[in-house]
């Protein structure tokens, strides 16, 4: 009896490891798909901590239960649980150097294009080792440019997006 429970018992287990990961790791970066409640716990009865309403903010996720991710806002350094449909893969970053961050038009400094104030919200849209190439909306016109990833909250530095 007990040589049947045992592989029952594991297989049930495993699965539900299986189910309550999403074989992405951890930590990681994600965006918010629009507005969005920041919960104590990881449920909806949960205390709400604080109202995002800014699509695309960047978030970081430092733990993985199911449905419900941990994360972590860099920005202001506020912990909270947020469901998992309130993400979206795509990536954005926020400027965090004050008074700015340059942006040039290639990832070797040749030319500064852009003084970016800080905490504006930029979609990223590759990094290498060291720069990241953004875009942003600046006087209806859509901006690309190159800015040093040490001035991003939502990327890592070891991190390449292509």
């Amino acid at each position: 009896m007990h040589k049947i429970l045992i592989p029952i018992f594991l297989l049930l287990f495993t699965t539900y490891l299986a189910n309550a990961t999403n074989d992405f790791p951890v930590p990681r970066w994600v965006s918010l798909k629009g507005d969005a409640n920041l919960r104590k716990g990881p449920h909806m009865l949960a205390t709400i901590i604080y109202r995002y309403e800014f699509p695309n903010y960047p978030m970081e996720i430092i733990q993985d239960a199911g449905d419900w991710k941990k994360v972590v806002d860099r920005r202001d350094g506020v912990t909270g649980w947020m469901n998992k449909i309130l993400f979206s893969g795509k990536r954005y970053a926020i400027t965090k150097t004050s008074p700015y961050s340059f942006g040039y038009d290639k990832p070797n400094k040749n030319k500064i294009i852009a003084k970016i104030s800080s905490d504006v919200h930029v979609k990223l849209e590759e990094c290498d080792t060291v720069f990241c190439k953004i875009s942003l909306e600046h006087q209806n016109k859509n901006l690309k440019l190159w800015i040093e990833k040490s001035n991003l909250i939502g990327v890592y530095m070891n991190e390449i997006i292509e």
